[in-house]
């Protein structure tokens, strides 16, 4: 006697396995998701005329920390924390938009982590070093000073880990598997750079380049990540993108 057969059922992997851009995404989602690059935009556009507006100081020497010393450096500072809200704010965008799946835990807790210490870095200024503001001299370390060093670190930790986490996250997606070796490459220049950034001195040299470049990596890396998920999951062209051997039925 042979058993009856069971009807054929589909089943989307976008369901099952968490593809990256096989479901619709919110507006609310996609806000969150800008939130962080808006924020970016806005960090840049800040420190950019802050830099050109202060007698004495260097770009491509002096870190953008260095603007919160001085006449008018809250501005700098407020300008540290808006932005870390702002990454802060975008973490849950990336785990309405990562889940289910790898990383859609890790990705948004290391944006927190990120978002979190550029909070921290506007609250607490760096020590007067290298020169700026005009006149000071390299003095005793303070405990702000310390501080906000810490929170650097643990800034740039988040930045590099989210993209080590993304990579391994399209390393086992079809459809984003060539984008894996991208997004480890973004992790690996933003530990060069600001491994160059500490080799200068941290207030000498190319410090300053080396300083924005450190972000900037990650920054290319979320808005092109960005730009193709919202071609793959508007509708019309997502579903051109995820037929059966992308997105797959089992």
């Amino acid at each position: 006697m042979t058993a009856p057969a069971m009807p054929h059922q589909t089943v989307s992997r976008g369901a099952a396995g968490g593809d990256l851009g096989s479901s619709i995404l919110t507006v609310r989602t996609w806000l969150l998701l800008a939130a962080g690059p808006v924020g970016g935009l806005v960090f840049t556009g800040v420190y950019l005329a802050e830099g050109a507006t202060r007698a004495g100081y260097r770009t491509l020497a002096q870190p953008i920390s260095a603007l919160s010393l001085g006449p008018g450096g809250w501005v700098p500072q407020l300008n540290f924390i808006v932005f870390g809200v702002l990454v802060c704010l975008s973490a849950a965008g990336w785990r309405a938009a990562l889940a289910p799946g790898r990383g859609a835990l890790a990705f948004p807790v290391l944006r927190v982590i990120a978002g979190a210490g550029l909070v921290m870095d506007g609250l607490f200024a760096q020590d007067p070093s290298g020169g700026y503001p005009p006149g000071a001299r390299a003095g005793a370390v303070t405990v702000h000073g310390q501080l906000h060093t810490v929170f650097a670190v643990i800034t740039i930790t988040g930045l590099a880990g989210g993209c080590f986490v993304l990579a391994a996250r399209f390393a086992a997606e079809p459809l984003w598997r060539r984008w894996a070796v991208f997004a480890a490459a973004a992790g690996v220049a933003t530990i060069m750079f600001i491994a160059a950034f500490g080799a200068a001195g941290a207030h000498g040299g190319l410090a300053g380049l080396w300083d924005r470049a450190a972000g900037g990596a990650t920054s290319v890396l979320t808005v092109a990540v960005l730009s193709r998920l919202a071609i793959i999951s508007c509708p019309g062209v997502g579903a051109g993108r995820l037929g059966p051997a992308a997105g797959g039925v089992a």
